[in-house]
């Protein structure tokens, strides 16, 4: 096998042949914009050119074999320890590349869970075309009444011979107004207990009755859609795992987006402490102790949650489950809201009145998506109970 000198070498090589060294940020009062959007936010002909770059990139990498380091061989992986990919994401973070942001979904969560859960050709079609940068994913998991209780999902699916048949409603599914395929959990058996009736399913995105709808959010953009599946026919070969499976194959998932959620927001949340001092300082909050103490505890907390991630990702499978996953995702959604927290006691008025000042009102975006973080992936409430059950072995909530 490489060893990562190695690997290191030949990865520096392919991206500087391939992109120009990201120029070092440095956080200046009144230059450029804040960047203090926590979800990504665009639309039309901006968003589409995003998708696009996205792609022709994650497919550059995959013909150099750096789009899929920790895949499998048979698959046109690297076969690596996840080391290698923690190495080569450190590297390219230097480098001026697309933002990949509209694959994350299908590149963390759905990809690995086909590879996980499905059969073969599902694996072959679709889990490496995500990886190609072909496919574009989302996760048709979310309903009005099964968000927290996902187990309580009322999408149904009745088979009729070779098809199933899927009508109900999804939301808050990102990115599925340019998605290929969806990875969908529906009821296949009202009639045993609600875990155990479910099934999976890839479901093309652009089948008829396929309607998605954008959901305008507190803080004016649209990052998230519902999706209606009126009558939609999914094909008996699109089922992922064994009808009343589901429930297996929605917590395999659900364990890979709590990862990566906590994975890719170190760099945004060390950016906005940085902001964070420089408004103490130009509103001159720097020397006030109560200020300082609350800076200094986002930095302990920060650096928790990488320290925790890195000790997750350097785990076994065994060792690295679900629930200690889930604390990565608690960490993340706690620090965002510690931030938008200290910004608003640095700010005061400021913060909710637009007064067109640089540094200031663009806050407000950052306290509002806060809040969002605290329900995506699972409510924070439901994840402590999980990590107190399952890590702490305290009883089980009544």
């Amino acid at each position: 096998m490489i060893d990562e000198e190695t690997f290191s070498r030949e990865a520096i090589c392919f991206l500087s042949r391939h992109a120009g060294t990201r120029p070092a940020e440095v956080v200046r009062w009144g230059e450029g914009p804040e960047g203090l959007a926590i979800f990504h936010e665009t639309t039309g002909d901006e968003e589409q050119r995003e998708v696009a770059e996205a792609k022709r990139w994650q497919a550059t990498r995959w013909r150099a074999g750096f789009g899929w380091i920790c895949g499998p061989t048979k698959y046109g992986g690297r076969g690596l320890p996840a080391s290698f990919d923690q190495l080569y994401r450190r590297l390219e973070a230097d480098y001026a590349v697309a933002d990949l942001s509209p694959l994350r979904i299908g590149l963390s969560t759905v990809g690995p869970s086909l590879v996980a859960n499905g059969t073969e050709a599902q694996v072959r079609r679709f889990a490496v075309g995500i990886q190609a940068g072909e496919t574009v994913a989302c996760q048709l998991f979310s309903e009005p009444d099964a968000g927290s209780d996902l187990a309580n999902v009322k999408t149904r699916a009745v088979r009729d011979g070779d098809v199933w048949i899927l009508s109900g409603q999804k939301v808050w599914t990102s990115n599925a107004q340019f998605a290929d395929i969806g990875l969908a959990l529906a009821r296949t058996d009202p009639e045993v207990p609600k875990h155990r009736g479910l099934t999976a399913f890839v479901v093309p995105m652009r089948s008829p009755g396929v309607d998605v709808r954008p959901i305008r959010q507190l803080t004016g953009g649209a990052s998230f859609n519902e999706v209606f599946l009126d009558g939609v026919e999914v094909p008996d070969h699109l089922r992922v795992g064994s009808p009343g499976d589901g429930w297996r194959v929605a917590v395999s998932t659900l364990s890979a987006e709590r990862a990566a959620t906590g994975d890719r927001s170190h760099a945004m949340t060390a950016r906005a402490l940085r902001l964070l001092i420089a408004i103490a300082r130009r509103y001159g909050k720097s020397d006030d102790p109560l200020v300082r103490q609350s800076l200094a505890d986002i930095h302990a907390r920060l650096e928790v949650a990488r320290f925790h991630q890195l000790r997750v990702q350097s785990s076994t499978e065994e060792v690295a489950d679900g629930p200690r996953r889930a604390a990565d995702k608690l960490l993340l959604a706690g620090n965002l809201q510690a931030i938008g927290d200290a910004a608003a006691r640095v700010l005061g008025p400021r913060v909710a009145a637009d007064v067109g000042e640089w540094g200031t009102f663009a806050w407000s975006s950052w306290i509002l998506g806060a809040t969002g973080y605290r329900l995506g992936g699972g409510t924070d409430e439901v994840l402590k109970t999980m990590v107190a059950e399952k890590v702490l072995g305290l009883p089980r909530a009544s």
